[in-house]
Parts: structure tokens; sequence; C-alpha cells
């Protein structure tokens, strides 16, 4: 459930009985509040030029190929892009996946891929030795997060990605 009071919240501060209320009206109390999403997004860069092409939220409508609605030859990934999943860096990745092949596809004269969003995936590092996730809607435990990710963050692979050598 999305919180309807953030503003109103001291995150990241101790102070007894805070009470978050959600969108749906569930309400908690807790003594300290930690903000992990839910960032607004940064929209100065394109607001005056598309401003009639952004959601409520600030984000860029797209089409299912991740192209600004009424254009052909403009793409929105990461959290610019109006779409109902998180908000995740390994998201924008699988984005950036499909606007670079949808580009090279558009000058070759082939058909567009299609982005789908996919069941909600994260492995959530807490340390070395430790973590969470969850995987295709199944819960992934400390054990395989901390083989997976924790070790290094998934840092050797982005080396990897961008064909450099981790020194």
């Amino acid at each position: 459930e999305r919180v309807s009071n953030v503003e109103k919240l001291m995150p990241n501060q101790f102070q007894k009985d805070m009470v978050v209320r959600t969108e749906k009206g569930t309400k908690v109390v807790a003594d300290m509040v930690v903000l992990c999403t839910g960032i607004k997004i940064n929209s100065s860069a394109y607001a005056a030029a598309f401003g009639d092409k952004m959601a409520s939220n600030s984000a860029l409508k797209v089409n299912k190929h991740l192209q600004l609605e009424g254009y052909e030859n403009i793409y929105a990934i990461g959290d610019c892009a109006d779409l109902k999943e998180p908000k995740m860096a390994y998201h924008a990745g699988l984005h950036a996946n499909i606007v670079v092949t949808n580009i090279i596809n558009s000058l070759t004269h082939k058909p567009l891929k299609t982005y789908e969003p996919g069941s909600l995936t994260f492995l959530l590092s807490m340390g070395r030795n430790d973590g969470v996730g969850q995987v295709n809607g199944y819960y992934v435990g400390h054990l395989l997060v901390t083989i997976a990710k924790s070790q290094d963050l998934f840092v050797s692979k982005s080396w990897k990605m961008m064909g450099q050598t981790m020194p």
C-alpha cells in the first residue's frame, strides 16, 4: 500500500508513535520511518518540451515499445517511463535492452520489440552475509542472496557488461 502522509512524517529520526497512513486507510504506528522508495521523479529536463505527455506522477507516457506517446524516435526508460512496476535499476536495464534493440530495428526496418513488465524480482543485500529477495513471486532466503549478490553487489557484473576488467 502507498503511504499517503509521507510529507508529515519525520523520516530517519526516532519519534515515538508516528502514525503512517496509507491510501487504503491502513494506519501503522512506528517509532522510526525509513524512506526506501517513492522518490519524486525529476522531470525538469523534459517538462517544458513534453508536459502534455506526462502522467500524474511526472513520468513520461510510453507505448509498449517504450516510445514516448506520439513520437517514433523518442524513447523513455527507467524512472521517467510511466510503467506500472517498481522503479529499480534492474528494470531500467531491461528497458535499456529493449530500447537499444528497437533503435536498431527501426533503422533496419524490422519490427519493434515489446516491453512487458514481469513479476517483482529483487535481491536486497543486508551486509556481506545477509539478505532477502523475491524472484518470480517466490521468496529467496539469505543464503541465495548472499551467494548471488552480497559478495560484491553485482559490481563485477557491471564491469563485465562494460567490457572491462574489475580492478
